[in-house]
């Protein structure tokens, strides 16, 4: 399948060619599929996927498509699923790709050949593109799916007590139906792309079993007038350069305390120069930035597992610093269940594992969260006798993610400059005070003239309406403010109508305003029709954003009815809290009970006019 490969036909040297086809010519069919999706896990990216042109063909039955389906509040889902589509149609499938949101359930006993992406969405939520599937599937109304042949692929974050649970459980009721798992679901934590290339080979593999010997010629013969897909991370210049594995080197040009000395927060302006780099963002985006963690917690670790801070580690064909490795490529600020337990068995912590064994659900949560790793070491050091080598340490440690920001500015604002606005993370648990990796990588550690490793992560789901008459309704507490700097810097450069309304919350009018100026000048230039604010701590009572929602209920039915859209931006606790308030509006302006204001506010999420960006 390789000899065919020429310079005129694909995207390679002829050196490169040479090489493939001496590599890669002994591969057998399964060894190629299992080696093809583990690429497009090693490329997935949140980027947009650029799928492959469409080739004219005969009208094709859905039970002669293969379908990929995902749902994911970032762009991650749809990135793995963009480049596995691509890989079926270049296969010969007629494949469809589409957001869970824009499926009807009840399609699902039409369908054949299913895979699917899911993300979990706070405690075990799925993603709202998928939570009328959930609905569906949980209800009488749900059908006898036999004939239907699925797989899933289960996006997480493994620091959460639900790992993975929206995936498990879609594959828990799609086999209540009668659909049949031709593979067993994989499950990603932040470090997805091993996995998620795993899975993908074992879809393709199922696809071409599917595909008859007279089908798999013709197709083959077809195969030709595909147009190549070219990934994120492949490419040339420009912003389809630069991933997570090939992050851009943006360099840091400002960095500033915005919270007043007063403050209990330290929340930092910073602008960073992406000059070069091709990256086009749009506002609503976020950044995804690649920090290191601080060498003075590494050195205590190591000191206190007596591991030498030089000794050697082979991991992935390169050879690492006991030092680097922690320094750059493991977590150590953020635990999880698996961790605590692994290292509570190398220390030999029996007191450490009976603690944790005997917490509840949620004290196991608070456990994690308050807790870096280096508190455990010095809370429960390794016990004499017991020894936790350097090579167990790697394994138990999961590897360093990058993390993301939204981006608090628009390109036609500051050109070729990205702004973030990022809060130090603060935890002590055992009497010892810690940062969170990244926000003291970008507040304390970098200075200005300094290079990060940065990439785009597209949000479409969290844009300015095309239409910009129409009304926005933006709610944000903290430094979920910071997509909405960004809107109000584009619509001003577009002199655009949108009448827009704030509603933001923090502690402190004095000192935690965030950007009080800029919101002044656009209030005063009429950009902004509204600002109402929660400061939570200048009153005997706390007064929250849920509260402004519900005290301005009247002025929210009105915007509503005029079609606004609603804008969520900050913790995931804020947000639940202001869906609840929505809620309580939409019953008391139209006169509904709990039950019909509850599907009011699902039927504004089906059109697409609650937008949120929740963390």
């Amino acid at each position: 399948m390789f000899q065919a490969l020429r310079t005129d036909n694909s995207p390679f040297t002829s050196q490169q060619i040479e090489l493939l086809q001496s590599s890669l010519v002994s591969l057998d069919a399964a060894q190629a599929a299992w080696l093809s999706g583990y690429i497009a896990g090693r490329l997935s990216t949140t980027s947009e996927v650029n799928l492959p042109l469409a080739v004219p063909v005969a009208e094709t039955s859905a039970q002669q498509k293969f379908h990929v389906f995902y749902a994911s509040q970032t762009g991650t889902g749809e990135g793995i699923a963009g480049e596995l589509a691509a890989q079926l149609q270049q296969a010969g499938w007629a494949v469809e790709l589409q957001n869970m949101g824009s499926v009807r359930p009840a399609q699902l006993k039409k369908l054949t050949h299913l895979a699917i992406v899911i993300s979990t969405h706070g405690e075990g939520d799925p993603p709202d593109d998928a939570i009328d599937w959930f609905d569906y599937l949980q209800s009488p109304r749900a059908p006898r799916l036999e004939s239907l042949n699925f797989t899933v692929l289960a996006l997480g974050d493994r620091s959460y007590e639900k790992y993975c649970e929206a995936g498990r459980k879609l594959e828990q009721l799609l086999l209540a139906t009668g659909a049949k798992a031709y593979s067993g679901r994989v499950d990603c934590d932040l470090d997805y792309a091993a996995n998620a290339g795993q899975w993908s080979g074992q879809v393709l593999g199922y696809a071409r079993e599917q595909q008859a010997p007279a089908d798999q010629a013709a197709k083959r013969g077809t195969a030709q007038h595909l147009s190549v897909v070219q990934s994120h991370e492949l490419g040339h210049e420009g912003a389809g350069a630069w991933s997570r594995t090939r992050p851009f080197k943006a360099t840091l040009e400002r960095v500033q305390k915005i919270t007043a000395l007063e403050s209990d927060k330290h929340v930092y302006h910073l602008e960073l120069s992406l000059a070069d780099s091709g990256i086009e963002y749009k506002p609503g985006d976020a950044l995804g930035v690649w920090a290191y963690n601080d060498h003075e917690v590494v050195t205590s670790i190591l000191a206190r597992l007596s591991i030498a801070a030089d000794a050697e580690i082979a991991l992935e064909g390169h050879v690492h610093s006991a030092h680097e490795l922690l320094v750059r490529h493991r977590e150590i600020t953020r635990l999880s269940a698996d961790t605590v337990q692994a290292y509570a068995t190398a220390a030999g912590q029996a007191a450490l594992q009976q603690r944790f064994d005997a917490l509840g659900s949620h004290q196991r949560r608070d456990f994690i969260e308050q807790r870096q790793f280096i508190d455990l070491v010095d809370e429960y050091p390794p016990v004499e006798g017991a020894a936790v080598r350097l090579e167990t340490l790697a394994e138990l440690l999961r590897p360093l993610a990058p993390r993301s920001y939204s981006i608090a500015s628009s390109r036609a604002t500051v050109d070729e400059e990205v702004h973030l606005t990022v809060a130090t993370l603060y935890s002590n648990a055992i009497g010892h005070e810690r940062k969170g990796v990244a926000s003291a990588f970008l507040n304390h550690h970098l200075q200005a003239g300094d290079e990060v490793g940065v990439f785009l992560e597209p949000n479409k789901r969290f844009r300015l309406p095309e239409n910009r008459r129409t009304p926005v309704i933006l709610i944000a507490a903290g430094t979920g403010i910071a997509p909405y700097r960004a809107f109000l810097q584009q619509l001003e450069q577009e002199e655009a109508d949108t009448p827009v309304w704030l509603i933001f919350g923090n502690p402190h009018l004095r000192s935690d305003f965030l950007y009080q100026r800029e919101w002044l000048e656009w209030r005063q230039k009429g950009l902004l029709q509204h600002i109402d604010c929660a400061f939570s701590r200048d009153q005997a009572e706390k007064v929250y954003v849920q509260h402004i929602v519900r005290q301005q209920g009247e002025r929210l039915e009105q915007w509503l009815r005029n079609d606004a859209r609603i804008y969520l931006c900050g913790g995931l606790a804020m947000g639940k809290d202001v869906e609840q308030a929505v809620q309580d509006v939409l019953a008391e302006q139209r006169g509904l009970d709990a039950a019909a204001a509850a599907e009011a506010f699902a039927e504004l999420r089906r059109q697409g006019r609650i937008l949120k960006d929740l963390y």
